[in-house]
């Protein structure tokens, strides 16, 4: 965990593991008696259709299709394709949800967790830069249409949406205050009364905090590249890439948490910390959002705020 959070009382809880992460969900009173059956059904829907570590998900569907050939797919699904492809736009290609191959050719082809895998034999897949996606889509029959290579693989952003969606859900149901916890990707809403106090911590020293969070309504995400990293032969890998290049970030910062108006936004913004620093930094984050704060954490210890 890298962030913590009280545990309200008079709220309404839930504590599910999935997607390799601890979620937790408290809310006031929610519209629907079996909030709880509505949230674990959508958790545990897009753990299994959205993975890339099975066969057959609606995901990887989509990765064997051909070119020339459609898929109808699920709403969520299509709405998370069509934002992802968004913020490849916006970033000009540092974010890029075309990675998979790229990702397992750096070793990360099965689940965490794992600490050493082998060496990957052929040559290394190319970012896909082209300005247009690998994929169409058309809105009007929810339909994706292979025009070009590249494969999905969701990975961060797609628990953030998982996240922003759930919290959405709630907060129109009639819960004025909650938060949903997918490790350390929040969005949290209050009706003005309820502050949310939260913890980001330190990435060496879970026990100790960095810095203390109060917020009524907005969302929080923090990558770290200490807890999903491995050895490939003599190279140690981690799970962050460089939608332009493929290869895992080379930076001095080992943790960055955003926090700004939606989970999602915080989600891409704070994986674009380990690419880009100061002033770049900044133009390239107010492209998502300007209105935004961060906690950067270098390898030195140097805790930075922006």
């Amino acid at each position: 965990m890298t962030v913590k959070h009280e545990d309200p009382n008079d709220f309404e809880t839930l504590t599910i593991k999935a997607m390799n992460s601890q979620f937790y969900i408290a809310v006031t009173t929610c519209g629907f008696e079996n909030w709880q059956e509505v949230i674990v059904h959508w958790i545990k829907h897009v753990e299994k259709e959205w993975s890339r570590f099975h066969l057959d998900t609606e995901l990887q569907k989509i990765n064997r299709l051909l070119t020339g050939q459609k898929l109808c797919i699920s709403p969520p699904l299509f709405d998370c394709l069509q934002k992802a492809e968004e913020y490849r736009t916006i970033t000009e290609g540092r974010f890029s949800p075309y990675l998979l191959s790229q990702m397992e050719y750096h070793g990360y082809d099965h689940s965490f967790p794992f600490e050493n895998c082998p060496a990957k034999a052929g040559l290394f897949p190319q970012s896909f830069q082209k300005k247009t996606a690998p994929f169409h889509f058309e809105g009007q029959f929810l339909a994706v249409e292979r025009c070009d290579s590249g494969n999905i693989d969701l990975g961060g952003i797609g628990k953030g949406y998982t996240v922003q969606a759930a919290a959405q859900w709630l907060k129109s149901s009639g819960a004025k205050a909650g938060i949903v916890d997918g490790g350390g990707d929040i969005a949290v809403w209050s009706d003005g009364e309820k502050v949310w106090h939260i913890g980001i911590a330190h990435p060496y020293d879970e026990e100790r905090d960095i810095a203390q969070l109060y917020i009524k309504n907005g969302g929080i995400a923090t990558s770290n590249i200490i807890y999903r990293s491995w050895r490939q032969g003599e190279t140690i890998k981690h799970h962050l890439l460089n939608g332009q290049t493929g290869l895992p970030v080379e930076t001095d910062i080992i943790q960055a948490t955003v926090i700004t108006g939606n989970c999602l936004d915080a989600e891409i913004m704070a994986k674009l910390c380990f690419m880009e620093q100061d002033q770049a930094l900044s133009q390239v984050l107010r492209t998502i959002n300007p209105v935004y704060s961060s906690v950067l954490v270098s390898k030195s210890g140097k805790i930075t705020l922006i």
